[in-house]
């Protein structure tokens, strides 16, 4: 901030912080000397302020309740996507009602409650969903929309997109996406799964001293774990020494 040249010249004396009731006190003298010489204006003013923070309590009241039907529709529909009823979890079923509703599959629920946690999470499953029936370009589109919102489900969207450019044959780019899954939260129980698919892809594509640099922590960080134990086989295939 720029200060004026009188103030440049002589330090400026240090002002007491005044508490918070203080400070509500001397915003009620401020606005009240306003009021009393625009009384016109405050009517106007007084509507305006009245209608935002009526706005804004309505907000907070409809993403609540946006929310919370979103878990509820999610709640649903995840059964079918656990059972493997792909398709079905995707469009849901019109037929099936709960509650005087229609069963909401995924992908509406994703477009219309795609704001809130459980949107987000119906992503990441609509994502999941589409790869499993081996349409690739729309899982893909399903986990660029989720906006990662937590470490947790910002690792799983990073190891969908990288599992799609494994198949798709761009071994490298799935490395680097899964070791990036890997790096997100140091206590996610998949960063291991995530490391050794990290490794496959590397070695997949030629790059074998990445390959075994990522085994190799994984001999550190997990000793006599079946991860451990993969890590070894792999560089034993390699012709690696341990």
């Amino acid at each position: 901030m720029i200060r004026s040249q009188k103030k440049l010249k002589e330090a400026a004396a240090p002002q007491e912080k005044l508490s918070q009731s203080e400070e509500l006190l001397v915003a009620y003298h401020k606005s009240s000397d306003w009021i009393k010489n625009n009384s016109s204006k405050a009517i106007g003013v007084g509507v305006v302020i009245v209608a935002l923070i009526a706005g804004v309590f309505y907000w907070r009241s409809k993403q609540a309740d946006n929310s919370e039907h979103a878990e509820i529709m999610l709640s649903r529909v995840v059964g079918l996507y656990q059972s493997g009823e792909w398709r079905k979890a995707i469009d849901g079923d019109a037929k099936q009602r709960l509650q005087n509703e229609p069963l909401r599959g995924l992908k509406e629920i994703a477009s219309e409650y795609g704001s809130t946690r459980a949107g987000q999470i119906a992503k990441l499953y609509l994502g999941n969903a589409y790869y499993y029936l081996g349409k690739l370009d729309s899982a893909m589109q399903a986990f660029n929309d989720a906006s990662e919102d937590g470490p947790l489900l910002k690792a799983a969207v990073e190891s969908g997109k990288a599992t799609i450019f494994e198949d798709k044959g761009n071994k490298e780019e799935a490395a680097k996406l899964f070791i990036r899954a890997a790096s997100i939260e140091k206590i996610n129980p998949m960063n291991a799964d995530y490391s050794l698919a990290a490794a496959r892809n590397y070695e997949q594509a030629g790059k074998k001293d990445e390959a075994i640099k990522i085994y190799r922590k994984l001999l550190e960080d997990y000793p006599g774990t079946q991860f451990d134990d993969a890590a070894k086989r792999e560089l034993l295939k390699m012709g690696v020494i341990l």
